[in-house]
């Protein structure tokens, strides 16, 4: 595989949530690896609600016993350098369908917590699996490197 096709996931300013544009993961996962970044991919089989399924994306990301499995806990734990400590986080997440609603809220989290890492001069990208979900994709620069 061609590093040229690889995303610029160094670019920190472009850094949040976005939609997994489809095909795409294994540069992803390779550009991620060349930067030595950690790669999460989270789509649970057996979640039923927001709660179990936060709940295993906190297994997942191996986030403190004492992890609450809400949002509020989510983005806490999301901003802990001392929790998620390297420069570049991705996180590939699926199965959103027991989020229901609160799939709007995973989303605000995920932007204000790849917010603070921008701040930290870090990056945190979530890319969500849900090709039909009303979020934007891609970054055009990201999306011509693929």
């Amino acid at each position: 595989m061609s590093t040229a096709r690889q995303p610029p996931l160094e670019d920190k300013t472009l850094s949040g949530p976005y939609r997994l544009p489809p095909g795409s993961e294994s540069d992803i996962t390779a550009a991620a690896h060349a930067l030595g970044w950690p790669l999460i991919s989270y789509r649970p089989e057996s979640a039923t609600d927001a709660r179990t399924w936060l709940a295993g994306l906190g297994q997942a990301l191996g986030f403190p016993e004492h992890f609450g499995a809400n949002f509020d806990a989510l983005y806490d734990c999301l901003t802990d350098p001392g929790v998620l400590n390297s420069q570049g986080q991705v996180l590939i997440l699926g199965n959103l369908s027991p989020l229901g609603d609160e799939v709007d809220i995973l989303i605000a989290v995920l932007q204000a917590a790849s917010d603070e890492w921008r701040d930290q001069d870090r990056a945190l990208w979530a890319l969500l699996d849900a090709p039909r979900l009303d979020l934007d994709p891609l970054p055009r620069g990201l999306k011509h490197a693929l």
